[in-house]
């Protein structure tokens, strides 16, 4: 634990893709001092129809401004043990929409940060709660 949901509209190279989860297993490390390992990375790929900005999809609002470029995200789900503190977690939506913003070269304006707390009851690991493993 740590878990992010990455949902990213599709068609960024693969390279990309590995930098990017480079990047956010860093600020994940950096911000929470989270272990390495213990951080995993869920990448979600939309289709553009499958997003909607102000009730419009994407593919629309690009048919109607094919030269200009159009954001919609991503969103990064951030889905913590509770027990972080607000530092802390100002520190990680700060890091992760840096790393996005500088990977995906997407203006920070656009990039969206959920972080949920999950109470230590509410997680499992190896067949049992986090309560139970002392986290």
């Amino acid at each position: 634990m740590p878990n992010l949901n990455l949902y990213l509209v599709e068609g960024y190279s693969d390279t990309q893709k590995a930098h990017i989860f480079a990047r956010l297993t860093d600020a994940v490390v950096d911000s929470l001092s989270a272990p390495r390992s213990a951080v995993r990375i869920f990448l979600i790929e939309l289709l553009e129809k499958h997003i909607s900005v102000g009730g419009t999809t994407l593919s629309l609002l690009r048919e109607h401004n094919p030269t200009g470029q159009i954001h919609a995200g991503p969103t990064i789900q951030a889905l913590l043990i509770a027990g972080r503190s607000e530092q802390q977690k100002a520190a990680l939506i700060g890091s992760l929409t840096a790393a996005v913003g500088e990977v995906l070269d997407i203006p920070p304006d656009s990039i969206r940060i959920i972080v949920s707390d999950i109470p230590n009851t509410d997680f499992g690991m190896n067949g049992v709660t986090a309560k139970s493993l002392g986290r």
